[in-house]
């Protein structure tokens, strides 16, 4: 097994709203940014996924290997090294980019 990322390197410069665009893409469905100010991990934004999706798109097998490729494909790195636990943004700061777009939206 892979060695597990601190954090998925987003820079908190606008990558981490392609890194949403791109989960929401995968999936069809459009994130609550209400919950954004509270997102610091990958398990934070895919509880969110997980209260868009229906019982059968939740249940399904490869529902996690669809989101880890998802969310990292910004940044390039191996969805295999992604977990719950990863943190979003290199550094530790709150998702301040992603609220305000969807309060412009």
């Amino acid at each position: 097994m892979a060695e597990q990322l601190s954090n998925l390197g987003l820079g908190g410069d606008g990558d981490e709203i392609a890194a949403i665009e791109e989960v929401e893409a995968t999936f069809g469905v459009r994130l609550d940014y209400s919950d954004a100010g509270n997102w610091s991990t990958v398990g934070d934004v895919y509880a969110s996924l997980l209260r868009k999706l229906s019982a059968y798109e939740a249940a399904r097998p490869d529902l996690w290997d669809r989101f880890a490729q998802a969310i990292s494909r910004e940044t390039g790195i191996d969805p295999s090294r992604v977990s719950l636990e990863t943190g979003l943004l290199a550094e530790d700061r709150l998702w301040v980019h992603v609220t305000n777009v969807s309060a412009w939206i």
